[in-house]
């Protein structure tokens, strides 16, 4: 690879990575009222908004009120900073790196999406449990119950024919996530080791 392309693909690299803090920063700003109306905030939201909103659009990373959406943008744009400046680095194209890459990153936005539901539906039945399964009416977990009950419902109901408690859908649901995110980690692991022992 000539110098030319190798600095070419550089700063295409850095050029990702910057654009990935940019997102990450409207992200951050959208938490606090009024932050992307400041001169600073609309520029940001000016060039990452088109590109985040490419993501969101579709709505099947949105549960509820919880959009997941931002999670895969990011994700995307760091496996092609990776990728570029694994190209950089090593002045070649490496099929079985990329690939390894790209299995990986998709695997790391699964799971940490996962990660997330699964701290949640054990937080909400140990609560429950402690509560002995009694929510005030004017609960913030109101909100978070129509996220989890369609999730738990849907999981336990694969494992369990018989009636069920949302207590016991969302144990059943915890440990089917738990062990799926550990198969994955060891699976994920594998398929990545083969990708890279591909030939170049």
């Amino acid at each position: 690879m000539t110098s030319a392309i190798s600095a070419i693909l550089g700063l295409l690299s850095a050029a990702v990575t910057i654009y990935t803090i940019l997102c990450f920063i409207n992200i951050i700003i959208s938490w606090f009222p009024g932050a992307k109306f400041t001169s600073i905030g609309k520029m940001i939201s000016a060039l990452t908004d088109p590109y985040m909103n490419f993501f969101s659009r579709s709505g099947w990373l949105r549960f509820g009120n919880i959009d997941f959406s931002p999670i895969l943008s990011i994700g995307v744009l760091s496996v092609i900073s990776s990728i570029l400046g694994g190209i950089t680095s090593t002045g070649r194209i490496y099929i079985g790196g990329i690939l390894a890459t790209i299995i990986a990153m998709l695997w790391n936005v699964g799971s940490s999406l996962l990660s997330i539901v699964f701290l949640l539906v054990l937080i909400r039945w140990i609560v429950l449990t402690i509560k002995h399964g009694y929510t005030p009416y004017n609960s913030a977990w109101n909100n978070i119950d129509q996220f989890l009950q369609k999730i738990a419902f849907k999981v336990a109901g694969t494992f369990v024919k018989s009636t069920f408690s949302y207590q016991k859908a969302l144990l059943i649901t915890w440990i089917v996530f738990g062990v799926i995110l550990a198969a994955g980690n060891v699976l994920v692991g594998i398929l990545v080791n083969i990708c890279y022992q591909m030939p170049v």
